[in-house]
């Protein structure tokens, strides 16, 4: 089949269709544009008449006002548009010559924009407003519209006195007054309320055939605000403030208050809070926009906290201000870091427990309980220099006795092994295991708990056979799941001279069940695999002599008795027996502080500064190290070394 296309006169209707959719849309476009401009209109004349109402208010007239909006562009109440005209969003002509009524009716004023009164000029209608020199004067100078706490004498300015004289004039108010004066009689009125007086008067002026009518509104004040409470908060983390409550009950209105030891006339007066910043004797000064101040006689109390913010030698001091009846405050609570808040006391001494203890000037200090902590320390007999001693340790030798270890190597390793078994503290707990290990493995001594037993284990060694390092662990790994052993007191000693093959999983088991694991090299051992037994960094190489040798054990000796620790009771470490010379020297440790140091003392009055002495004991006073060293309360980054006899 052929496809078939549009006839001429399908055409012609499609095309009629469009020309009728374009034209309704056209027409709904048009009229939602004239609805937007329309509500512009509605918009701008709201806005004349409310200020055509607050013209009529600020001049106080209740008389039928006719007056224009360029009247009102001049006088600064209307913003023109482009500097002069204010224009007709709907045809953008000028509105400046439409008059407005404005009248005064049921207490309120109402403004009504009448029609556009154009002279063919181009110049608008004058308006109806009295422009002249005719008007009220108030104690003898323009009346300001505004609030006034004293008597006020209204007289008439803008007429000769001769005209004056022969003028009749009634007075008239909101509040019903009425006063006629006539020919001959002076004409002014004294406006003296007992309390607040807030009303428009009439001025009706006839003098000859002419007559004025003018008024003005008077504003009177003679009541004084009320102080309803006041309350000083205390905060100690910045600046305090006297909140105030007060009332001008129904006068002019309450200006502000202020805080003064002077006259409260020349005072700062603020509407909000009011900032204290000094103590004493005082004054709360009230205010209110008629000018009429009140007061009330406080007295204001300031003491001085003051506290270790970081150390000692640092002090934080916070003033704090608080009236006399009111001490139902809490105490400033400070912290810092490594203590603990005790109590404040006065220069005297006294504790201080509340604000009732309190008197104005007084300064109260913060007492601390530094936060006991535990230290490594080195504690060592200058006798035994190198002794581990009063450190409960669990000590397991794991010893090649293959046959390579025989002769020296095996007399040199029998040496070491006793002279460390006899510088073990076993009294505080100790325990030593030996095992040694060939192509196999033997448990020689279990939780050993003197010094004889486990030498004569030692001597009782001999070399032969192989070497198996997955034995050796295999029955190292058995002793310490069936010891039940503290894992930060545990250590393992493992010597070998030779290749044992595969470790295997044991190394890494027994590493994870004690605090340290040293391995010893002895010639030219398997480095490699002694390193993936030890713990990182704990591996050792030895030549064959005894030197050597012995010279590692001193080593991993002085490392084992670091891990000795010691709890400070009140900031405070005993040290019984304390030994200091050059040869014996006191060292200490700081990290963390201003900056980190490692100091040697010599003699014990070097180190006095830091050091307490009660009935002949020694301690080390940790308050004194951290306020020296700055250490910010972090004594636990101390650790020392001292020698006792």
């Amino acid at each position: 089949m052929k496809s078939k296309g549009f006839t001429l006169a399908e055409l012609i209707a499609v095309i009629a269709i469009l020309a009728v959719l374009m034209l309704l849309a056209s027409g709904i476009f048009i009229n939602v544009q004239r609805s937007v401009l329309e509500s512009q209109y509605e918009n701008i004349v709201i806005d004349i008449e409310n200020k055509a109402e607050e013209y009529a208010m600020d001049i106080g007239t209740t008389e039928a006002l006719y007056i224009n909006v360029e009247f009102l562009i001049t006088k600064g109440y209307l913003q023109a548009d482009d500097g002069d005209n204010i224009y007709d969003p709907r045809d953008n002509t000028s509105m400046n010559c439409f008059m407005i009524h404005v009248y005064f009716e049921n207490g309120e004023y109402i403004a009504e924009l009448l029609e556009n009164e154009l002279n063919e000029d181009g110049t608008c209608n004058e308006t109806n407003l009295d422009t002249g020199q005719i008007t009220i004067l108030c104690n003898g100078v323009e009346c300001q519209n505004t609030w006034s706490s004293e008597d006020i004498v209204l007289t008439i300015s803008g007429i000769n006195e001769e005209e004056l004289l022969n003028s009749t004039v009634e007075w008239t108010s909101l509040l019903g007054t009425y006063v006629y004066q006539g020919v001959g009689e002076e004409k002014e009125l004294t406006i003296s309320p007992n309390t607040v007086l807030n009303t428009t008067y009439n001025i009706a002026i006839r003098v000859g055939i002419e007559s004025y009518n003018l008024s003005k509104t008077i504003r009177i004040d003679k009541e004084s605000p009320v102080l309803i409470s006041r309350e000083l908060e205390i905060d100690y983390s910045g600046n305090q403030n006297l909140s105030i409550e007060a009332s001008d009950m129904s006068g002019s209105g309450l200006l502000g208050y202020a805080i003064t030891n002077g006259d409260c006339a020349t005072a700062e007066y603020t509407s909000g809070v009011v900032p204290v910043t000094g103590s004493g004797d005082l004054r709360i000064c009230l205010k209110d926009n008629a000018g009429n101040i009140s007061y009330e006689d406080i007295h204001i109390n300031e003491v001085t906290f003051n506290y270790n913010d970081i150390s000692n030698t640092t002090t934080t001091e916070v003033p704090v201000y608080f009236l006399d009846e009111d001490i139902n405050h809490r105490l400033l609570e400070p912290e810092r870091n490594g203590y603990e808040f005790r109590e404040w006391v006065d220069g005297d001494g006294n504790r201080i427990y509340s604000f009732e203890d309190l008197e104005d000037g007084d300064e109260i200090n913060a007492t601390w309980d530094i936060i006991d902590v535990t230290l490594p320390v080195d504690k060592i007999d200058k006798d035994t220099v190198g002794v581990l001693i009063e450190n409960k340790i669990n000590m397991i030798l794991v010893l090649d006795v293959s046959g390579s270890m025989g002769g020296s190597n095996l007399s040199n390793l029998k040496q070491v092994s006793r002279n460390l078994v006899n510088n073990m503290s076993f009294e505080v707990g100790s325990t030593i295991s030996v095992i040694s290990f060939t192509s196999g493995a033997s448990i020689r001594l279990r939780n050993g708990t003197n010094a004889s037993t486990a030498i004569n284990v030692i001597n009782s060694l001999s070399a032969s056979g192989g070497t198996s390092f997955s034995a050796a662990l295999s029955s190292t790994y058995s002793l310490l799941a069936r010891s039940g052993y503290a894992k930060d007191e545990t250590f393992v000693i493992f010597v070998s001279d030779g290749y044992g093959g595969s470790p295997g999983s044991y190394a890494s088991m027994v590493r994870n069940m004690v605090n340290t694991v040293y391995s010893i090299g002895i010639g030219s051992a398997d480095m490699s695999t002694l390193s993936q037994i030890s713990s990182p960094g704990c591996y050792f190489n030895s030549s064959q002599g005894l030197s050597s040798l012995s010279e590692i054990f001193t080593r991993i000796q002085e490392e084992i008795r670091e891990e000795i620790t010691i709890n400070s009771v009140n900031g405070l470490i005993e040290l019984p027996n304390l030994y200091v010379t050059t040869e014996y020297p006191f060292i200490l440790n700081v990290s963390g502080g201003n900056e980190d140091a490692n100091l040697t003392f010599p003699s014990i009055s070097s180190i006095s500064d830091i050091l307490t002495v009660v009935d002949g004991v020694y301690y080390l006073d940790l308050v004194k190290v951290d306020n020296k060293y700055k250490l910010g309360g972090n004594v636990n980054l101390v650790n020392f070394t001292y020698y006792y006899e």
